[in-house]
């Protein structure tokens, strides 16, 4: 009886082992930038986050005559966000990896204006971002 290669089913444990080593080299080829990617729109997400707590906290102040600030700690990856006096409080997280770079403090007037200029630096593997407040109670961020 012939058996001819045509009537083959299936793969080799050879041809398996060769198909998983290869897509083994690719994945460890591509986790670096995989990484890379993430760190970046962590950063991206984190400094939008920022900037929409802070716009969030100068409307509240301007919506209900109070003032309000925002609390950001080196090194840490969490900020607060309060009425001054107590009533609101709001503890938020940045994304992971993604802390603040130094000691800030803003506060926003019973009108909305902020007390002075201020610029939030945040900082992960990727790089940094910064969060800018005007002194006229304009707020954009920069990312990379």
């Amino acid at each position: 009886m012939t058996v001819f290669l045509a009537d083959r089913r299936g793969m080799s444990l050879v041809e398996l082992v060769a198909a998983l080593l290869i897509l083994g080299v690719l994945l460890g080829l591509a986790y670096p930038s995989w990484q890379r990617f993430q760190a970046h729109q962590s950063l991206r997400y984190g400094a939008a986050q920022v900037a929409t707590d802070l716009r969030e906290a100068q409307e509240r102040a301007k919506a209900e005559r109070r003032e309000y600030r925002a609390t950001f700690t080196s090194g840490s990856s969490q900020y607060r966000v309060e009425r001054t006096g107590g009533g609101f409080s709001h503890l938020a997280e940045l994304p992971r990896g993604v802390t603040s770079a130094a000691d800030a403090t803003v506060t926003f007037s019973a009108f909305g204006r902020p007390d002075s200029a201020y610029t939030i630096s945040l900082q992960n593997s990727y790089g940094s971002a910064t969060v800018t407040v005007t002194r006229g109670g304009g707020i954009r961020y920069v990312a990379p």
